[in-house]
């Protein structure tokens, strides 16, 4: 439960609009944590553009000399965002050019840090890139991911969070990765569904155990057990009535992670999250 030491945040070609707010978030939670910053940039793949392989000729020699101009100045915007963040926020940082990587190689960024930061590859007008392809990978990392929203410039530790609780070991993981975040908050909203699968196993009062649990750490508890069918709306309602600025949840799945642990109908958050979602698995 140490603050976390060394932070990961993943960007690639295709994302200069979230540099900034991508880094400079993760350089804020650095300097509050005393923590090293990795920024895993993953420059643009030739191979994955689909239209790169009809060109003939003069034309192919004009899309290589944009490609490699476009690729050097995203490189180069890159670092100075980072090196600017670095100065700002007083923290030690490197970058790292994750030329070839993709899948588990990409992966190991988050593996060999404390937690992972990064956006999300399920818009629909997302280009396909090495980092959009290895982005469940990289949840299934064994390491917290968080999903920041495009252009999110709020605080970084949230003061108000929301946590998915459901018994499961993933959900379980989520909690444990999130202390650094829960210990700082004002406010903490434990979220209960009473299903069938928790009612058998946690009996007449789901939810009140963990609460104890995290009560005794001097945190904020407010068990809220929650009526309906659709625990993920259910959920995600429960961020937009209390502000919440982080949502914690389990995810399981490998290697698409598509479902929390609450089931389907999450596809809404993994494509355009509204608050920074931790994930653990």
């Amino acid at each position: 439960m140490q603050s976390p030491k060394d932070i990961v945040v993943y960007i690639d070609s295709t994302a200069q609009e979230a540099f900034r707010s991508r880094i400079e978030y993760a350089a804020a939670l650095a300097h509050g944590w005393g923590a090293h910053l990795v920024v895993a940039f993953a420059p643009e793949d030739l191979s994955l553009n689909l239209h790169a392989g009809f060109t003939r000729g003069a034309a192919t020699i004009s899309m290589l000399t944009a490609f490699e101009r476009r690729r050097s100045e995203t490189e180069e915007l890159a670092r100075k965002l980072l090196q600017a963040a670095g100065t700002k926020f007083d923290i030690s940082w490197e970058f790292r050019l994750c030329e070839g990587e993709r899948g588990e190689t990409l992966m190991l960024h988050a593996r060999h840090s404390a937690i992972a930061v990064l956006g999300s590859s399920r818009e629909p007008e997302r280009q396909v890139t090495a980092l959009t392809m290895s982005e469940d990978v990289i949840f299934a990392s064994g390491r917290p991911s968080v999903l920041l929203p495009v252009d999110w410039s709020s605080e970084p530790f949230p003061k108000k969070i929301v946590i998915g609780w459901n018994a499961s070991s993933e959900a379980t993981r989520a909690v444990s990765d999130a202390m650094p975040f829960l210990k700082m908050a004002e406010e903490v909203h434990l979220v209960v569904v009473p299903e069938p699968k928790i009612a058998r196993l946690l009996g007449e009062d789901p939810g009140s155990d963990i609460a104890r649990h995290l009560a005794r750490y001097d945190i904020p508890v407010v068990l809220d057990r929650l009526d309906g069918g659709n625990a993920a709306d259910l959920l995600f309602s429960k961020v937009e009535q209390t502000g919440a600025d982080m949502l914690v949840v389990g995810a399981y799945g490998q290697p698409k992670i598509t479902e929390f642990v609450f089931g389907s109908g999450t596809q809404t958050l993994l494509s355009a999250p509204v608050v920074p979602v931790l994930l653990s698995r």
